[in-house]
């Protein structure tokens, strides 16, 4: 079988438009996500060594406030409605925080990302 001179083959103008375009989208969407999961993983080292500094006869308030202070410096917000202190017996103390994070995409359409980290 002879193939026809002339006849190129390859991704063509509008194959490479089209994945210019998708790799734009995905990149755009790692720009605006990113952040959302750099900070919850700055906030889980924050817990983990917060979780190890408690001192014994702590309160709860005192946690939490020394937790907002170290969140205030690496620019974390975090409601301290969504932050529990756990202590069970003789286990360590647990920091739990449940929070959401709304990041605008395009125009009204935002995307709503759950996170439960602790300590």
């Amino acid at each position: 079988m002879v193939r026809a001179q002339g006849r190129q083959a390859g991704i063509g103008l509008i194959g490479a438009i089209f994945w210019i375009v998708v790799l734009a989208v995905v990149v755009g969407l790692i720009v605006k996500i990113g952040p959302a999961y750099y900070d919850n993983l700055s906030l889980q080292n924050i817990l983990q060594d917060q979780a190890r500094h408690i001192r014994a006869g702590e309160s709860d308030e005192q946690i939490i406030n020394d937790l907002q202070d170290r969140l205030h410096v690496a620019m974390i917000k975090i409601k301290s409605e969504d932050i529990r202190i756990v202590k069970e017996g003789d286990a360590p103390v647990q920091i739990v925080v449940d929070y959401q994070r709304v990041v605008p995409l395009i125009g009204n359409t935002s995307l709503l990302i759950h996170f439960h980290t602790h300590s």
